[in-house]
Order: C-alpha cells, then sequence, then structure tokens
C-alpha cells in the first residue's frame, strides 16, 4: 500500500490553487512517490510550492521557543532564556540592579542536577532541532537532489544538515562529557528502535560531517556568510559550527587533536576571507542619541539604530544572527539594556580592559550624572511607564529606549529591544583562531592574530594595542590573553563564557568582586555538564549511562 503525505507535506498543499497549478490530486491522495516523481524535475516555483513549507520550518528553531513543560513564561523556555541562564551563572555578569537576584541561576543553586526541573528544556531544544531536520531529510534529501541539482533544493538540503547539526553540537555542548555523547538518529520514524549513547567523539564527528556537507550546499547555491535581516542560515553558521565542534572534539576520548584544530583552523580561516570586516569604534560603542525635553524636563535618548549590536545595517562582523522581525536578540538584549535589564559588569574583568580599549566605554563605574535615574515608556507617552535607578558598573552595550523604526513615545512607538542580533561576530572568530594557534604552540601566530583585533579596537588617537602592550597582559601566555579577551570582547553574548569556560576548564569563582551579590560563590567545572533528563533515560532502555 502506498503512503500518503498528510503530516509532511499536506501543509504545502493548503490551498487549492497549489495543487490545481501542479495538476496533481488534491492533498488527502497525493502519495510519496507522486511527489517524488515531480521533484526529479521540477523548477525552483514548483519546489517552492511543494517544499517551501516543510523547508521554512527550519530556520526558525535556531531562535525557537516553547522547550519547557512548567509555565509559559520560565526562562529556560526560548533559546535566548537558556542563554541568558548561562550567563548568569558566570564570573563576569551581575545579575540584579539593585536587589539580590533569587533565582538558581545567578546563586548556582543546583542548576544541572538530575532533580532540576529546567534540564528537560534544554534536551527539548536541542532535539526538537534534530527531530524537525530529520522530519524535513524525508523529503528532501540527496537522492533528490542527485536527479535534480535545483540549486533551491541544495539550500534547503543543507539547511537540514545545519540545524541537525547544531542541534546535536547543542545537546553534546551542554549533556555530553569527553567519552559520553549522544543518541544519534538521522531519520524521522516513531517506529524505529531506541539507540544508545555514541562515543562523544562519534557525536561531534557526526556534527563535523553533517556541518560540512552544509557548508558545500550551501557554497553551491550561491549562500553567503553574512547575516541577513531575514535570519537567514548562512555559510557563517555552517563554519561556525564545524570550528565549535572541533575545538571540542580535540579533548574526546580517542581523538587525535592535532586533526580537529586543523578542522577548527581551515573553517576559522574561511570565516575570516568572507570579506566580512571587524566593526569601527563608532558602530561599537553605543552612545545616547540625544534628549527629549517634555514639561520642561530633558529625558535621554538612546537608540537601537546607532549600534553595531542591534543594527545589522551598522555591523560588517555578522556573520549570522536574527533580524529584529524574528526575534532579534531576545531577552539576552533584555536583561542587558538598562531600561529594563539586570545585567552589570563584574569589576574584575573592568578593571582588565585597558584605558585605551574603546570597548571599556560600553561600561560604566558610576551613575550618570544626567540620568541617575531613568523613565520608561508607558501607555500615553514617554514617561509614564515607570522609573527605575541606574546602577554602578551598568552596560550601554545593548542599551536602548527606542528600537529599530522606533520613536520617542509611548510604547507602542517607542518598540525597546526591538533589535537585531548578531549570534556569530567575525571577533568571535578572530579568537578561535588566536585559541588554535596558541594551544598548537604557535604562540607568535596567536599574538598575531589577536593584534589584529586589539588594533581595531584601539581609541582613535591612542597608540595601537598589541599583546605586549595591553594593560593587564604582562606575564599571561597566549592562551591566557585568548581567555581575557574572548570575555572582554563577548561579555553578554550568546552564554559564551559558560560555554568557554567549561571547555577550558575554568570554575565559576567571584571570590574577591566588589560587585557580585555573593562574592564567595564557587562553582566547579565538574557540575557545568547537566544530568541527562530522566524522561530520556526511561523512555529509552537502550540509552546507557547517566554523567557521572
Amino acid at each position: 500500500m502506498k503512503k500518503y503525505l498528510i503530516a509532511l507535506s499536506a501543509l504545502a498543499f493548503a490551498t487549492t490553487s497549489c495543487y490545481e497549478k501542479l495538476n496533481i490530486a488534491p492533498p488527502n491522495a497525493i502519495t510519496n512517490e507522486q511527489v517524488q516523481e515531480l521533484l526529479k524535475t521540477a523548477d525552483d516555483e514548483t519546489i517552492e510550492t511543494i517544499l517551501g513549507a516543510i523547508a521554512n520550518t527550519l530556520k526558525p528553531e535556531m531562535y525557537g521557543s516553547g522547550y519547557n513543560f512548567r509555565y509559559s513564561g520560565n526562562l529556560d523556555g526560548t533559546w535566548s532564556g537558556q542563554f541568558i541562564a548561562r550567563l548568569s551563572c558566570g564570573n563576569d555578569i551581575v545579575e540584579g540592579n539593585w536587589q539580590n537576584p533569587g533565582d538558581d541561576y545567578y546563586n548556582g543553586e543546583n542548576i544541572t542536577g538530575e532533580t532540576n526541573a529546567n534540564n528537560p528544556s534544554w534536551w527539548h531544544r536541542a532535539f526538537r532541532m534534530t527531530t524537525t531536520a530529520n522530519k524535513a531529510a524525508t523529503m528532501i534529501n540527496e537522492e533528490l537532489i542527485a536527479e535534480n541539482p535545483s540549486n533551491l533544493l541544495k539550500k534547503y538540503l543543507g539547511e537540514i544538515y545545519v540545524i541537525r547539526a547544531f542541534g546535536y553540537l547543542y545537546a553534546q555542548e551542554t549533556f555530553g562529557t569527553n567519552s559520553l555523547g549522544m543518541p544519534i538518529y538521522t531519520k524521522y520514524d516513531i517506529s524505529q528502535p531506541a539507540v544508545a549513547r555514541a562515543s562523544a567523539k562519534e557525536t561531534l564527528d557526526s556534527v563535523i560531517r553533517w556541518a560540512t556537507r552544509a557548508d558545500a550546499l550551501f557554497e553551491a547555491a550561491g549562500v553567503g556568510f553574512k547575516a541577513t535581516p531575514a535570519s537567514d542560515l548562512t555559510r557563517g553558521l555552517t563554519n561556525y559550527v564545524i570550528a565549535r565542534a572541533a575545538l571540542l572534539a580535540v579533548e574526546a576520548e580517542g581523538a587525535n587533536a592535532s586533526t580537529y584544530f586543523a578542522t577548527a583552523s581551515a573553517a576559522c580561516d574561511k570565516m575570516l576571507g568572507a570579506g566580512a570586516s571587524l566593526m569601527t569604534e563608532e558602530q561599537y560603542v553605543q552612545k545616547q542619541s540625544g534628549v527629549t525635553t517634555i514639561e520642561g524636563a530633558d529625558y535621554p535618548v538612546w537608540k537601537a539604530a546607532t549600534s553595531g549590536f542591534m543594527n545589522f545595517e551598522l555591523n560588517p562582523e555578522a556573520l549570522y544572527g536574527f533580524g529584529w522581525q524574528y526575534g532579534g536578540g531576545g531577552q539576552i538584549v533584555t536583561y542587558a539594556n538598562t531600561w529594563g535589564g539586570s545585567y552589570r559588569i563584574d569589576d574584575r574583568l573592568y578593571n582588565k580592559i585597558d584605558p585605551n580599549d574603546y570597548r571599556k566605554d560600553n561600561f560604566h563605574v558610576d551613575r550618570p550624572a544626567d540620568f541617575p535615574t531613568i523613565s520608561y515608556a508607558g501607555a500615553s507617552s514617554f514617561i509614564d511607564g515607570g522609573t527605575s535607578e541606574v546602577p554602578t558598573y551598568w552596560t550601554s552595550k545593548f542599551t536602548n529606549n527606542v528600537g529599530l523604526g522606533g520613536e520617542v513615545g509611548n510604547s507602542n512607538v517607542t518598540v525597546r529591544n526591538r533589535v537585531d542580533y548578531a549570534f556569530i561576530r567575525l571577533s568571535e572568530i578572530y579568537l578561535m583562531k588566536a585559541e588554535i594557534q596558541a594551544r598548537t604552540g604557535d604562540e607568535g601566530g596567536a599574538k598575531n592574530t589577536l593584534n589584529t583585533l586589539l588594533n581595531a579596537r584601539t581609541k582613535a588617537g591612542a597608540t595601537p594595542l598589541t599583546c605586549d602592550n595591553y594593560q593587564g597582559m604582562s606575564g599571561l601566555s597566549a592562551l591566557q590573553m585568548v581567555q581575557l579577551q574572548s570575555r572582554i570582547e563577548l561579555w553578554g553574548e550568546g552564554g559564551l563564557e559558560w560555554f568557554n569556560n567549561r571547555r577550558w576548564n575554568i570554575p565559576v569563582n567571584r571570590q574577591g568582586s566588589t560587585v557580585h551579590w555573593n562574592p564567595a560563590m564557587t562553582y566547579p567545572v565538574s557540575q557545568m555538564t547537566m544530568k541527562v533528563p530522566s524522561e530520556e533515560i526511561s523512555s529509552n532502555p537502550n540509552f546507557g549511562p547517566q554523567n557521572p
């Protein structure tokens, strides 16, 4: 008996015009064989009509939500909320403006244990991505593009591979160890037997293989490296996944480190040679846009449009990201925005930033004299939504009270936090490249790579910064320099401090901070790997061991 396409393909034929246009039977009578035969010779317009709805489920997985099972507003239910949780757990971000926050993440209370109710949310995010990709692969696969060399089909198939790759990378970074990997599924079939955990090496080899295939397909289809407002998947993403997975695989049991360093280096070189450039001081440092006078009093205006961190038009280094129409920076920007957010920089990191480094200008030790208290736009005006006091060590990196396309007025027109978000930036690739060089014994090469970044981050008119004259880097090894510069450059972005520290074996240690609410807190690397949710282990008799 022929299988009928109801769950997967009926969506593509949701209107009568679609199947009439294709001159085939109505949806409930369309078979796999009919569709596959049609696709073998279909032009792009027909491919889009048939497969567009399926393919369009892929890229939203990168900025998805709905992962938790407790209540909709919980932090771990969105992609950005999960990164916020990671950022809250580290050394460099202080959470809470004037009151000690009580959440588990900032206080490090059983945030990865088996009994923690949050853990399934991270598992659901990772494997919803892989499942969505595998569903799409039932229709868009290697056999199809062998018959029809359409660039659109290649793009669609590349998206399948990279979404699956990112899902497994996210799972491995969160739940994997140097020996234990993930159960690997490459097809969608609810009747297939449950599989055991693969090794860490096998899991990461699969991620690299899928992302590499995605990159080749994207290249053939003419997909570029630069982030787009439409949040398209890019070759910046494919190569980033390759590099990040390879750096994780270096430590995997049974791995040949030099092989994975070479793989990561080659991926970085592709991104560094793709034509992107680093942000300038004007693009990098967010500044007050002006003031507006209401009833004789001046109120500051901070526009998202003036910052490269919130506006793709001003960001030449965004290799992949989300336009505001597709969620933008989500809760990452919300938490770091002075208007409504609570993230501040730890004084220990602030003091390590060289005075001639313009990145320091995105952080502020003192409360501003001209607006120590800020007003929020409300339903009626620019200032009727309540007030907050600006704290010490506040950040303006993501500060805005007027979002992209907004204007001074009530909350409906200010659209605060409506921003673009660069998920992958060129500066991180320089840092990854320098790490590879440092860890393979090329300290001179690592410093030269870092010097490119430091030179670009030097204040106008100052002596160009280098590894040799950067204040606070004297006596550091090249790898330690990379680690410090990663903390400065990537502060508040993508949970990267947590993921890097886990990989570098650097624990959370807030001792010596004068800004953290809990300066005695420490959190060991051994507890940075989440336990696999009990629901997975109990439903999969072949799963294998729980994490130690």
